[in-house]
């Protein structure tokens, strides 16, 4: 079984299963409003003029969309693709005015070249099964001159010991937050330290991988607590 089919499994029983919002609140230490705020901002700076769609890659329950409707951009169109149908199930009929659900994965995007004004994605980049061919998408379906690419992300760090320090909290501390909100789904969330260790590089790899031009110009990186955009 490939990583991305194995990821897509284990998240369509977590979107079944679990309260997703309450467990990545708790998982990230209460810290997700604030990382989505600043993700949402750099997606209102970044689309300028652009009045054509907005993506949401590894969309989910639509959470981090929502966010962005809920703190201004209630007027443009998106289109959330996630290749778990239980998660774009949970999204319901809410905002079915500008929202256009997809069931797709991010290495084949179903979308016109040089179509898209932005793409955004919230913690699911770690979980594509081939990340070179999915950042190639994205400049494909980018405009030209003018499209951005947001990245929130949990990444591994590249000092040896932050990263045991994060694997201490993978193996053991999530474990425990999750059992208290989510009992059923202790294992599936226990996955994470597979997306860390084997899924994601670290903050160097992706400048590298960036910094191939899969993408194109990089003009903002920032990090917090390994977090990044």
């Amino acid at each position: 079984m490939s990583l991305s089919r194995f990821f897509k499994d284990v998240m369509n029983k977590v979107f079944v299963y679990s309260n997703y919002e309450l467990v990545n609140t708790v998982i990230t230490l209460f810290q997700l409003r604030r990382l989505r705020y600043w993700a949402f901002r750099e997606i209102v700076s970044s689309i300028g003029d652009c009045d054509g769609y907005l993506l949401d890659l590894g969309a989910g329950d639509g959470s981090m969309t929502r966010f962005v409707i809920h703190n201004g951009l209630r007027h443009r169109p998106v289109i959330l693709l996630d290749p778990a149908i239980n998660g774009l199930k949970l999204v319901g009929d809410q905002y079915s005015d500008i929202i256009d659900k997809v069931v797709g994965v991010g290495e084949y995007l179903p979308i016109r070249h040089g179509s898209i004004c932005a793409v955004y994605t919230s913690f699911a980049l770690r979980q594509f099964g081939n990340k070179s061919m999915a950042l190639l998408e994205v400049r494909r379906i980018l405009r030209r001159g003018g499209g951005s690419f947001i990245v929130l992300e949990f990444w591994r760090p590249d000092n040896p010991l932050t990263y045991a320090i994060l694997l201490f909290y993978l193996v053991l501390v999530l474990p425990l937050l999750v059992s208290i909100v989510a009992p059923r789904e202790v294992w599936d969330y226990a996955t994470m330290r597979i997306t860390v260790r084997g899924g994601i590089g670290g903050i160097s790899w992706l400048r590298r991988l960036i910094g191939g031009e899969l993408v194109g110009n990089v003009v903002l990186h920032r990090t917090y607590l390994e977090y990044s955009y």
